[in-house]
């Protein structure tokens, strides 16, 4: 039987061998995270460790958690670590708040200009005047020939239609008379 060489002390340099590094690693990091824990406890100390392995992934040990550690080393006093927080996250929902705002902005912005350009093109449908002047100043004859004009794009529309689709919609295309402003018995068909 072959005796095993027992505890002896290992020389601290590099382990050349990246699969001896990586094994190393993994046998040992949990005794790390577990004398640091050991310490908080007897100690009452903010611990913090990260690791990352030869990969790359990060292995993270902290009392109370890596969070408090890091901000209490940064900010110093826990109350100014826990402030930190606030303030961090309370920054955060102000740029986003304000983002929301921004683009809210934008596109009432981009609105109201859709709207005044619909209004300058309905103006010069309508000769110059706006729409509320126009249904204001308009007489009955007007009133009249306007709904003959509607009465005749239906008509096309039908025919147009009928003829494309050998279908009728006559409920489809039906005008809404109610909304026009005026004697309503010269509205009457």
């Amino acid at each position: 039987m072959a005796r095993s060489r027992g505890r002896r002390k290992i020389e601290m340099k590099l382990i050349e061998n990246e699969s001896n590094r990586a094994v190393t690693l993994s046998k040992r990091y949990g005794s790390l995270f577990k004398k640091a824990g050991e310490l908080a406890t007897l100690c009452g100390a903010w611990i913090a460790i990260i690791v990352f392995t030869i990969s790359g992934r990060p292995l993270a040990f902290g009392s109370p958690h890596v969070d408090s550690a890091t901000k209490k080393f940064l900010y110093g006093d826990e109350q100014d670590a826990i402030q930190a927080s606030i303030n961090s996250s309370r920054r955060s929902k102000i740029e986003a708040l304000n983002n929301e705002y921004n683009e809210f902005n934008e596109k009432s912005t981009s609105d109201k200009k859709l709207r005044q350009n619909l209004e300058e093109e309905v103006k010069v449908f309508l000769g110059g005047i706006t729409y509320e002047d126009y249904k204001r100043n308009m007489g009955i004859n007007q009133l009249m020939e306007m709904k003959s004009n509607l009465e005749q794009l239906k008509t096309n529309l039908q025919y147009s239609s009928d003829k494309e689709s050998g279908s009728s919609f006559d409920d489809e295309c039906e005008p809404d008379l109610s909304t026009i402003e005026g004697p309503r018995d010269f509205l009457q068909l």
